[in-house]
This record gives structure tokens, C-alpha cells and sequence, in this order.
């Protein structure tokens, strides 16, 4: 008897969605900054490409209220822990440097 194969793990459809909102919300901010780049420069040209490229890939169009109102509010929650654990680092004197070796008794 032989091995089963090994499948590509797929995400749900619920996930999809869900990624397919954040993408759509990246888009959302990338536009945003594009006209604060100076045109023509290389920041401005990969910003450009890339939402060209993603817009085909999550359109606008597809916007789903609910699930981009429960992406955008994920999306918030993931900025307000990351931002409590900066402010944690910061309290404990790390700074946000962590494993920083101790000074070498003499």
C-alpha cells in the first residue's frame, strides 16, 4: 500500500471572502497615497502596478458590505493589539528589541 496523496490546502469560501476584503481595503489605502508620491518615481510607479494588478484580482465591484465592515474591523483590531504590545515593550524599557543581550559582568 502506498502513501495517499498529499492535497493542496485550500481555503473556505469564508476565508476567501474575507482576504478578498482586506485586499480590497489595501487597494483603498494604496489609492490614497499614490498622489502624495512623486509622479513618475519608482515608489510611484510599483505603487501604481500593484493596484492595477490587484484591482483585477478584488475589484471594487465585488465589495460586500458585510464582510468588508468585518475585514476593516479585524484590520482594526489587529492595530490596536499590535500597537498595545509596542506600548507593553516600551513600558518594560525593551523599546521593542527583543532577546537584547545583557552587558558582560567585567
Amino acid at each position: 500500500m502506498g502513501a495517499a496523496p498529499v492535497g493542496v490546502p485550500t481555503g473556505s469560501p469564508g476565508q476567501q471572502a474575507d482576504s478578498l476584503a482586506k485586499i480590497r481595503e489595501a487597494l483603498k489605502i494604496l489609492t490614497a497615497e499614490l498622489p502624495k508620491l512623486e509622479a513618475g518615481s519608482e515608489p510611484y510607479k510599483a505603487v501604481y502596478d500593484s493596484i492595477g494588478k490587484l484591482s483585477k484580482v478584488a475589484p471594487p465591484s465585488a465589495e460586500v458590505p458585510g464582510v468588508q465592515q468585518s475585514a476593516l474591523r479585524g484590520l482594526q483590531q489587529q492595530a490596536m493589539q499590535s500597537s498595545q504590545m509596542q506600548a507593553l515593550m516600551r513600558s518594560m524599557g525593551g523599546g521593542g528589541e527583543m532577546g537584547a543581550a545583557a552587558p558582560a559582568a567585567a
